[in-house]
């Protein structure tokens, strides 16, 4: 028996072959779309001149490895005299330099362990897992002396080495953030102290009773000070915060400065089964929310284990307002799913009253 098709039909088949055959160009066309983002975005977090990782790409990867096993160390290095680099041969040759720093530390590190360029000529290395103090130390000075090795250009007068600063995961802190805060601290040290060398954070202050046991003088003291580099607020311990907050009391009048006073406090949780690491955690990512969103004019220091107090300079009541809302929604962005509630309190600081 022979089957009857009607134009209708016939019309209704093509107009179905039409649909199809668009939906699936839309199809690949939504493919390309997806993968170009994918690909955009996977750039984003490369650093375009080493094709290591950048601060985003490498922040995202170790605080992912934190949270399922909280131990590491993090090393952060940069060279010594790649200004001079610059200076004497020019950019381009900088970039050669850099390049090769990057590729010297990919040859030095082990498997697992990830590299990634932070900007300049600053670099990290995160080796996960419990690892003693001594075969850390021994893996610093391998990668010290490798870099150096591996930088050595024949003809070239400025001679390229590398400082560097230790911090361990968890007891010196359990986020990128606080480690890199830590670890930068012991790099600063080792370049106050003359360079090329390492130095862990925990180590910092037994080193400086050593390096205080010599005399300097007023020329050394000075070129120290001026090459600490800071960025964002300045932050110190609490008794050097209480000097600074009780100098600009004595002096705000005569100055006619307008300072705000802010105390920052992280509402723990509920669950008071929350292990302590949580709350330190919470902590960095509010520490670097507040000295990453101020100015190098402003003071900021850690009060408790929950709480951050900061003087904003030459800020009215209004404008410290929006600093603090920027704060706070900084926190909430890096803390993830994770943030707890902040609260703050604010208020203007007024000239020192004398009494009697």
């Amino acid at each position: 028996m022979q089957t009857i098709v009607t134009q209708d039909e016939q019309r209704r088949v093509i107009e179905l072959e039409k649909m199809k055959k668009s939906l699936e160009a839309q199809l690949r066309e939504m493919t390309k779309k997806v993968e170009l983002q994918e690909e955009q975005i996977a750039m984003a977090k490369r650093d375009p001149l080493t094709g290591l990782r950048n601060r985003a790409g490498i922040a995202e990867q170790i605080n992912h490895v934190l949270r399922k096993e909280n131990k590491g160390a993090f090393f952060i290095m940069d060279m010594d005299n790649f200004k001079s680099v610059n200076d004497t041969y020019g950019h381009l040759e900088g970039d050669r330099v850099l390049v090769r720093f990057a590729e010297s530390l990919r040859r030095a590190i082990a498997p697992g362990d990830m590299v990634a360029r932070l900007g300049g000529d600053e670099f990290i290395i995160f080796t996960q897992g419990e690892i003693s103090k001594s075969v850390l130390r021994e893996k610093a000075a391998q990668i010290v002396r490798r870099v150096e090795r591996d930088l050595i250009s024949p003809g070239r007068l400025v001679r390229v080495t590398i400082s560097m600063g230790i911090a361990q995961a968890p007891v010196d802190g359990v986020t990128f953030e606080g480690l890199y805060t830590n670890a930068d601290k012991a790099l600063y040290f080792v370049k106050n102290g003359g360079k090329n060398a390492f130095c862990f954070y925990n180590e910092i202050e037994r080193q400086q009773k050593i390096k205080n046991s010599r005399k300097a003088s007023l020329g050394e003291i000075t070129l120290q000070l001026r090459e600490k580099k800071m960025e964002g607020s300045f932050v110190v311990e609490y008794g050097s915060f209480e000097k600074i907050y009780r100098f600009m009391e004595r002096n705000i009048g005569r100055e006619n400065r307008e300072v705000q006073c802010v105390l920052f406090t992280i509402n723990e949780p509920i669950d008071v089964n929350m292990e302590s690491y949580e709350l330190q955690r919470q902590m960095e990512h509010l520490e670097h929310a507040v000295t990453s969103s101020l100015r190098k004019g402003d003071v900021t220091t850690n009060y408790s284990s929950c709480q951050m107090l900061t003087l904003l300079m030459d800020v009215n009541r209004q404008d410290a307002k929006t600093v603090i809302d920027r704060i706070i929604a900084r926190y909430q962005e890096e803390s993830g799913e994770g943030a707890l509630e902040v609260q703050y309190d604010f208020e203007q600081l007024t000239p020192e009253q004398n009494v009697g």
